[in-house]
Order: structure tokens, then C-alpha cells, then sequence
């Protein structure tokens, strides 16, 4: 149901618009090693989120889809980990808020900015609104790539890095390790794949998935632990949520 406030709407949409018609190319992709926008809509893989952004009714469809996503899993999130110590989360492409709420919800002396790209703002705002939290949650403009980050002890990244090049990655890793204090954190919420690669089988989907759409894939706790602490981190942690998404929460040294 659409007016549901765990509606997987946005998400089935997204998937039978956008999706659907990508992985009618698997078998390229796989082949290839690459994802299928130019063969499937004849545009440029060079900006990835374009064609959601193209139009406001796409864009409503896909950050809802990720909402979806994020309202089941963003509470087991934020309780994977005692956050209770940290005061400031910044939530980097946080989409609707739905990871910021959820933590400030859990955590009373936690404060909280959603930081994404312009034309996501209002949906956040919106959404933030109607949380019992919002007094403490902020929203702010930005491309977390390009523009300073919101200072913050802990940042989180949900459901983005499994989106870039490892280049890319390492690009982001290394900003948000420059701009966290001695003993802040960075809470990832992806899903992991078993460090023997036997499993789980939508965490394997989901990395076929990421092929075909994106420049990125899935990872275990291994790999990120590798990525995370040749960018800095000192301490790297992973829970399984038996949530749609994972944790994992990487500690810069005190």
C-alpha cells in the first residue's frame, strides 16, 4: 500500500520501470564486466543517477524505492552498535532522512544532518517532518564527493558505496576520514556477502544487481575492512541485521 509507512511501492516501481529491462542484458554484463544503461537506454554510464534525477516523478520513484529499503532496515542499523557516546550524525546521501531518524529516534543526545544533492532536500525535509526527532535533524545540500561535509563525530553512509568504482570509494574514504575528529566512526549500512563467497543468496542477487546498474557490487567484511583501514580507520566491525542491510562501523584512532 501506498500510504503504508513501510511501503516497498517506490521500490517495485523503480524495479519494474528501470530495472527489469537492465537484467534482460545479464548475460553482457557478466561477460563484459560492466553495467548495461547504454545498451539498455542508449545513455551514458558516466553519470550514473541522471536518469533518476531526469524528472520529478522519477525521482520521487527511486528515493521512495530507497526509502522503502531503509524504514525496514535502519533501526537494526543504528542498534547493531552502541552509538550512544557519539554527538553529531552526519547521514551522506541520506535520501528521506530515514537512517538519521532512526538513529535519533534510538539515541536522545544524538544530533543528525541528511546530506544529499539539491533536488532530494525537500523529500527529506518532508519526510523528517513527521518524525518525533526532528527537532535535532537538519538537512543540507551537497555532493559528498565534490562540496566540504558536515562536520560530525560519526558519519554513515547507507546503501552508497556499494555504487562506485573502488576509486571512487577510496576518493570518499579518504574525505570523511580527513574530516572526522580523533575517536569519531563511520556507520555502513550495506549488504555483506560470507567471506567464503557461499553466500547469503540476495546479498549475491544484490551484487548482480549492482553490476548491471552501477559501477559497484557487494562486498564481504573482509573487503571492506581492507578498503576501510587503507583509508584510515583503525577499528572495523560488522552484524549481521537479518535486515535487508548490514553494519558495519569503522573507528578512526582517538
Amino acid at each position: 500500500r501506498r500510504d503504508s509507512p513501510h511501503t516497498m511501492t517506490g521500490y517495485i516501481l523503480y524495479s519494474n520501470d528501470v530495472l527489469y529491462r537492465m537484467w534482460e542484458n545479464l548475460e553482457d554484463a557478466v561477460r563484459e564486466g560492466s553495467n548495461r544503461w547504454e545498451q539498455t537506454y542508449g545513455q551514458s554510464s558516466a553519470a550514473l543517477f541522471d536518469h533518476f534525477f531526469s524528472t520529478e516523478e522519477k525521482l520521487a520513484t527511486f528515493i521512495q524505492g530507497m526509502h522503502g529499503f531503509g524504514v525496514i532496515s535502519s533501526p537494526a542499523v543504528v542498534r547493531a552498535f552502541d552509538l550512544s557516546h557519539f554527538q553529531h550524525l552526519a547521514d551522506l546521501g541520506g535520501a528521506t532522512g530515514h537512517l538519521a531518524i532512526a538513529a535519533c529516534e534510538q539515541y536522545p543526545q544524538l544530533r543528525a544532518t541528511v546530506f544529499d544533492l539539491p533536488k532530494v532536500i525537500p523529500l527529506a525535509r518532508k519526510n523528517v517532518q513527521q518524525s518525533p526527532a526532528r527537532d535535532r535533524i537538519e538537512c543540507a545540500a551537497g555532493d559528498f564527493f565534490s562540496d566540504a561535509l558536515p562536520p560530525a563525530d560519526l558519519y554513515a553512509l547507507g546503501r552508497i558505496l556499494h555504487d562506485w568504482s573502488e576509486e571512487k570509494i577510496e576518493r570518499l574514504l579518504s574525505r570523511i576520514v580527513e574530516a572526522l575528529p580523533a575517536g569519531g566512526a563511520l556507520l555502513i549500512a550495506e549488504r555483506l556477502l560470507d567471506d567464503d563467497l557461499a553466500g547469503p543468496a540476495a546479498a549475491h542477487m544484490q551484487s548482480l544487481n549492482m553490476l548491471i546498474c552501477t559501477e559497484g557490487r557487494e562486498r564481504t567484511l573482509t573487503q571492506y575492512r581492507q578498503l576501510l583501514e587503507r583509508a584510515g580507520f583503525a577499528r572495523v566491525e560488522g552484524v549481521r541485521t537479518g535486515q535487508p542491510v548490514d553494519a558495519v562501523l569503522a573507528s578512526k584512532h582517538a
